[in-house]
C-alpha cells in the first residue's frame, strides 16, 4: 500500500466527514480518519488488500462516523451541533454524498476554503497540505523546512479560523471570481515547486508534494469554469517538469543543469501526458501566463539536444509572458538567460546587473549563479569563479551549494588545461 493512497483517501475521508460534522470538528474528523487507517493496516496485513481499497476505506470511515455520534447522543461530551446531525439519517446521507461527483465537490470545496485569503500563503500551503494532502505535522515541517512547533502553531491559528468564521464552510463549489482562481493555481504551483526543488534540505526532489499538486489540480481541471483551461495548462507544466526528474540528479544526489541532464531518461509518458492536457488547455480564447510556461517547457522536452533547443521560440514566448507578467523580476531574469543563447552575453550580463538593481533581490543567488554561467560559456572564467563564489556565499541549500562548488572546479580545470 503505498503513501500516496492514503494520502488520497485521507482528502477524500476528510471531505466527506467535513459535510457531516463541520470543521469546526477537524480534529474528530482526523481522528476518524486514522482510526480507518490503523484499522486497514492491521486488517490487510492477514487478508490482503481489497479489490476496492477506496471504497472499503470509506465504509469504514462512516461506520467510525456513526458511532462516534452515536457516542455523542450517550455521553454528550461532544458540541451541541455535533449531537444535532445524529437527528438526520446518517446512513442515508452518506450514500448520497458518497458518489464520485460529490466526493471530488466536497474536495474542491475543501481546497477553496484552504486557500481563502484569511490565510497567510504559507498557511494556506500548510492547511490544505494537513486536510486535503494527509500530510502529519513532521512530514510538513520537513516538506517546507519549518520547525514542527511552529507547523503546529500555524495549523492551531488555522484551525481557530475555522472554528471562528463559520462562513468559510459555506464556499460554493462554484469559483466566484477570476482571482481567486489565481490563488487556487498559485498555491497549487507553489506546493508543485515546494516538491520540484526543496530549500535546504538535503533531499533535492519531493516526489509526494508534487504528486499531490498534481491530484488537486485535476480536481480544478475537471470543472468546467473560469479555472478549466488555466488548470490544464498547469497540469501540461506540471506534468513537462514532472518528466526530467530521473534526470535531474546524479548518483551522489547533486544537481544536474538542463544542459547536463541525459535525455534519454527523461519519462516520455510524462511528456505524453503534458501534451494532453496542453492541447486542451490551448482551446481557450485568453491567453494565460500558464499557457506560455507550459509550451516553454514543452519546447524544452521536445529538443532532441541542448543544443538544438529553439530558443529563438523561447525567447518570442517569454516576450509575450512579460507582457502580462511585468513585475516579475524572475520572468525577466529567465528572458534574459534565453535571450544570452542568441545574442552578446556580455550585454546580457549588463542587463542582470541592472534588473539585480532594480528588483531589490541583490541577496538571491540566482542572478550571480546566471551572471556566471554566462560568463563561463563566453570564456571569462575569472569572471566566472567569482560570481560563482558569490552564489556560493547567497545560497543556502546544500545541493545548491554542492552544484556551485562543482561548477567552480570546472571553471578552475578549464582554466588549468587552457595554461598547460
Amino acid at each position: 500500500m503505498t503513501a500516496h493512497l492514503f494520502r488520497e483517501n485521507s482528502g477524500k475521508m476528510t471531505a466527506i466527514l467535513s459535510r457531516i460534522f463541520g470543521l469546526q470538528h477537524l480534529d474528530l474528523i482526523l481522528d476518524i480518519v486514522q482510526d480507518t487507517f490503523e484499522a486497514a493496516l492491521t486488517r490487510w496485513r492477514f487478508s490482503g488488500i481489497p479489490d476496492n481499497p477506496s471504497g472499503w476505506l470509506m465504509k469504514v470511515a462512516k461506520n467510525k462516523a456513526l458511532n462516534a455520534v452515536k457516542r455523542a447522543q450517550k455521553t454528550e461530551s461532544f458540541s451541541p451541533d455535533l449531537i444535532l446531525s445524529a437527528s438526520i439519517d446518517l446512513e442515508g446521507h452518506f450514500h448520497l454524498i458518497c458518489t464520485d461527483h460529490e466526493i471530488k465537490d466536497s474536495q474542491l470545496r475543501l481546497l477553496i476554503i484552504c486557500c481563502q485569503p484569511v490565510f497567510s500563503s504559507r498557511n494556506q500551503i500548510i492547511i490544505t497540505l494537513y486536510i486535503l494532502c494527509g500530510f502529519g505535522v513532521p512530514e510538513i515541517a520537513n516538506a517546507l523546512l519549518m520547525k514542527e512547533e511552529a507547523v503546529k502553531k500555524s495549523l492551531s491559528r488555522c484551525k481557530s479560523t475555522l472554528k471562528n468564521i463559520p462562513q468559510l464552510l459555506n464556499v460554493p463549489v462554484v469559483l466566484p471570481s477570476a482571482e481567486q482562481t489565481e490563488t487556487l493555481l498559485r498555491i497549487l504551483y507553489l506546493i508543485f515547486n515546494e516538491g520540484y526543488k526543496t530549500t535546504r534540505a538535503k533531499k533535492g526532489i519531493n516526489n509526494d508534494l508534487c504528486y499531490e499538486a498534481i491530484r488537486l489540480t485535476k480536481l480544478l481541471s475537471d470543472q468546467q469554469q473560469a479555472c478549466y483551461y488555466p488548470a490544464n495548462a498547469l497540469l501540461a507544466l506540471m506534468f513537462f517538469n514532472l518528466s526530467r526528474f530521473p534526470a535531474r540528479l546524479t548518483e551522489a544526489a547533486e544537481w544536474l543543469s538542463l544542459a547536463e541532464q541525459d535525455r534519454t531518461l527523461w519519462e516520455s509518458k510524462f511528456i505524453q501526458e503534458g501534451f494532453y492536457y496542453l492541447d486542451i488547455s490551448t482551446q481557450s480564447t485568453q491567453l494565460h501566463r500558464l499557457h506560455l510556461e507550459a509550451i516553454i517547457a514543452s519546447l524544452h522536452c521536445t529538443a532532441p539536444d541542448f543544443k538544438q533547443t529553439n530558443w529563438t521560440k523561447i525567447v518570442y514566448l517569454y516576450q509575450q509572458l512579460e507582457v502580462l507578467e511585468p513585475d516579475s523580476p524572475y520572468v525577466r531574469l529567465n528572458s534574459i538567460i534565453a535571450q544570452s543563447y542568441l545574442q552578446n552575453g556580455t550585454a546580457c550580463i549588463t542587463e542582470i546587473n541592472e534588473l539585480e538593481q532594480r528588483s531589490g533581490l541583490q541577496q538571491s543567488f540566482l542572478f550571480s549563479a546566471t551572471k556566471a554561467d554566462i560568463y563561463q560559456r563566453i570564456g571569462e572564467r575569472d569572471k566566472a569563479i567569482t560570481a560563482y563564489e558569490e552564489a556560493l556565499r547567497l545560497s543556502n541549500a546544500p545541493l545548491d551549494k554542492k552544484f556551485l562548488l562543482r561548477k567552480i572546479a570546472a571553471c578552475k580545470s578549464e582554466g588549468n588545461k587552457d595554461s598547460e
